[in-house]
């Protein structure tokens, strides 16, 4: 499995059930969107994803890539 896959499946399975369903809920809007429906849902993630993220002491690992 390539590295970037697996590490979206760790982040996956990290998941509330409700996030579960969000997150494919996305998915599922990001790959039948048009070109400006995608670019919308990638631009939101990156802000969501700069405002949200914790970056917690150095010792912690990322829940999601486990660095």
């Amino acid at each position: 499995m390539d590295s970037k896959v697996a590490a979206v499946v760790q982040g996956f399975a990290a998941l509330s059930q409700a996030q579960r369903a969000e997150f494919i809920a996305v998915v599922n809007r990001y790959i039948n969107g048009d070109l400006i429906t995608k670019d919308r849902i990638v631009r939101e993630s990156r802000r969501d994803w700069i405002t949200k993220v914790d970056l917690g002491p150095v010792s912690q690992t990322c829940p999601c890539c486990g660095r």
